[in-house]
C-alpha cells in the first residue's frame, strides 16, 4: 500500500507506468485531498477539475496503447500562478490581474512539464508579482504553512510550497528571484533548489528579466524529484537567450553515482545574519554529517561585500527590483493603478524614484559580489549555510525593523546567489524548538548543479521526510486501477 499523499513523483510516476497505479485514481485522490484539506491553507487559487479528470483518461488511454508517455506520466502538478497556463488567468498574484483573460499559451515550463506527461491541474498562490516573503494579497488571501496555521509558507511560492507539504500534489512550480523557492522549501520542510542562472529558460514575454537574478524552479518533497523535474525543465530555448546548453548527463542518473571529496567551506552568518540557535545546530550537524564522510569541511568568517553597511545594499537591491517589476506592469500601472493592492502600488512608485548614480552602485556591488563567489570558489567546492535565520514568521508577513535590529532578514543568505547565479538549494534539516521545520543551503560553483543535488540528497539521506503532524493523516491512502 502506498500513502498516494506523500509518496514521491518519482514513485508515483513509477506506479503508473507499470500499470499498479491509474492516471483516473490518483487525480481523484489529488482532487478530493485538494477539496478537503487546501481550506485550511488557501493554497491553491484555480483549479479546472473537469479538465483534470480528462487529461487523466486520455493519458491513461495512451499508456494502454503502449505510447511513450513520459518521465512524469500522469503526475498531477500546480503551477505558481506566475506562469502562463494555457485556459487559466495568470493572476501574477494581485488583484490587478485576476480578471484578465485566460493565458493563450502556456510558459516554456509549463510546456516541458505537459510535454513530458505532467498534468496541468491548476494555479497556487503568491504575493503580488512575487514581491514578498510571505504569500498574501487582495486577490485571494493568505496562505498559511501546514505546520503552524498562524505562520506563514514563505513567500513567493509559498502557495507552491504549502501544497506540496501538505501532500496536495508531490511537485509544484515555483519561482526564486531573491530566495522565493528556497525559503518556502525551507520553513516547509521541503527541498527546493535555484538552479544555475539560465538552467531553466523564461517566457516567452513582454518584458525581458534585464537584472537577471530570477528564475522558475520546482517544489518538491525530495532530492530525486528536485533532479527528476530539473531533467524535464533544462535545456536552451530560442525565445531565451541567456538559456544555457543542454546538460550532458541526467541530473536523476547523477544522484546513483558517488560524490567526489569536496572541500566545503561553513559560512554561519555572511557578516548580516544572526541566525537562531536551532539554524546553527542544524548547520554544525550538516557540517559534521560531511565530515564524516570524508569531505574537507572549514569554517569561513567571509562576509558579504557592503556587510558593514548593513542593510543599505538590500534595500538598493529592493528598489531597483521595484523598478523592475514597474516596467513589466507600466501601462497597466498607469492605465488603473488603484487595482493594484495600495501597498503595492506604492512599493511600484517607489521603483519610479532610482535615480542614475543608485542604478550605478547597483550594477558595482553586482560586481563585487561576483568576485566575493569568485574567491570564495577558489578555496572551496561547495558552500554550506543556513538557508534562513530563524523559522516561519507570521502568515500576515514580519516586522520589518525588528528583522534589521535582530539581523533576521529572510534574504539576508539566499538572494545573494541570485545576483551571482550560482545553483543553490535547501534541504531539510530536522524540526525546532517550536516544532517547524529548519534548513541548510548547499551552494556549488557555476552550472554544478549536479553537485549541489549530490551533496543534498547526503544531508537529506540522515532524517526522516518532514510530514505536518495534521496534515500527514492518513486520506486514501492506497494504490490501484
Amino acid at each position: 500500500m502506498t500513502d498516494l499523499s506523500f509518496a514521491s513523483a518519482t514513485e508515483l510516476t513509477a506506479l503508473i507506468r507499470s500499470g499498479e497505479l491509474s492516471p483516473q485514481k490518483l487525480m481523484h485522490h489529488t482532487l478530493d485531498r485538494i477539496r478537503t484539506v487546501d481550506a485550511d491553507l488557501n493554497s491553491v487559487v484555480a483549479l479546472d477539475p473537469e479538465r483534470a479528470l480528462a487529461d487523466a483518461d486520455a493519458m491513461s488511454a495512451r499508456i494502454s496503447r503502449g505510447e511513450d508517455v513520459g518521465p512524469l506520466a500522469g503526475l498531477p502538478v500546480l503551477v505558481k500562478d506566475l506562469e502562463d497556463v494555457e485556459g487559466f488567468t495568470t493572476s501574477r498574484g494581485t488583484s490587478a490581474f485576476r480578471d484578465s483573460p485566460a493565458a493563450a499559451r502556456d510558459s516554456i515550463h509549463v510546456a516541458r512539464l505537459r510535454a513530458a506527461g505532467a498534468l496541468i491541474i491548476g494555479k497556487t498562490n503568491l504575493p503580488p508579482l512575487g514581491a514578498g516573503v510571505h504569500t498574501a494579497n487582495d486577490a485571494f488571501g493568505i496562505t498559511r504553512n501546514p505546520w503552524n496555521l498562524e505562520r506563514t509558507p514563505g513567500g513567493s511560492s509559498g502557495g507552491a510550497a504549502a501544497a506540496v507539504a501538505a501532500g496536495l500534489v508531490a511537485l509544484g512550480t515555483g519561482g526564486d528571484g531573491g530566495g522565493s523557492t528556497r525559503i518556502p522549501a525551507a520553513l516547509c520542510g521541503l527541498v527546493g533548489l535555484k538552479p544555475s542562472r539560465g538552467r531553466i529558460p523564461q517566457g516567452p514575454s513582454r518584458m525581458p528579466n534585464w537584472p537577471q537574478h530570477s528564475c522558475v524552479s520546482g517544489m518538491a518533497r525530495t532530492v530525486r524529484d528536485t533532479a527528476l523535474h530539473l531533467d524535464v525543465a533544462a535545456g536552451p530555448h530560442p525565445a531565451d537567450p541567456h538559456a544555457l546548453p543542454a546538460p550532458t548527463a541526467s541530473y536523476l542518473k547523477s544522484l546513483d553515482k558517488p560524490l567526489p571529496t569536496l572541500r566545503v567551506g561553513v559560512l554561519r552568518t555572511l557578516g548580516v545574519a544572526a541566525p537562531r540557535p536551532e539554524m546553527l545546530d542544524a548547520l554544525d550537524s550538516a557540517a559534521e554529517l560531511l565530515r564524516e564522510q570524508g569531505h574537507d569541511v572549514r569554517d569561513d568568517e567571509s562576509a558579504l561585500p557592503g556587510a558593514d553597511n548593513f542593510p543599505a545594499p538590500f534595500q538598493l537591491r529592493q528598489k531597483v527590483l521595484a523598478y523592475s517589476r514597474l516596467l513589466g506592469v507600466l501601462d497597466d500601472f498607469a492605465a488603473r493603478r488603484a487595482d493594484f493592492e495600495p501597498w503595492f502600488a506604492d512599493l511600484l512608485d517607489g521603483g519610479r524614484e532610482v535615480t542614475p548614480a543608485e542604478m550605478a552602485a547597483y550594477w558595482t556591488h553586482r560586481s563585487q559580489l561576483d568576485r566575493w563567489a569568485a574567491e570564495l570558489f577558489d578555496r572551496y567546492d561547495l558552500l554550506l549555510m543556513p538557508t534562513v535565520a530563524t523559522t516561519a514568521w507570521p502568515a500576515e508577513g514580519f516586522d520589518v525593523l525588528t528583522a534589521v535590529r535582530e539581523r533576521t532578514l529572510p534574504i539576508a543568505y539566499t538572494s545573494v546567489f541570485n545576483d551571482t547565479g550560482h545553483p543553490a538549494v535547501s534541504v531539510p534539516a530536522g524540526l525546532g524548538p517550536d516544532g517547524l521545520p529548519c534548513a541548510v543551503q548547499l551552494i556549488g560553483p557555476h552550472h554544478r548543479d549536479d553537485l549541489v543535488l549530490g551533496a543534498a540528497q547526503l544531508v537529506e539521506s540522515r532524517q526522516e521526510p518532514l510530514r505536518p503532524p495534521k496534515f500527514s493523516r492518513p486520506h486514501g491512502a492506497g494504490t490501484g486501477r
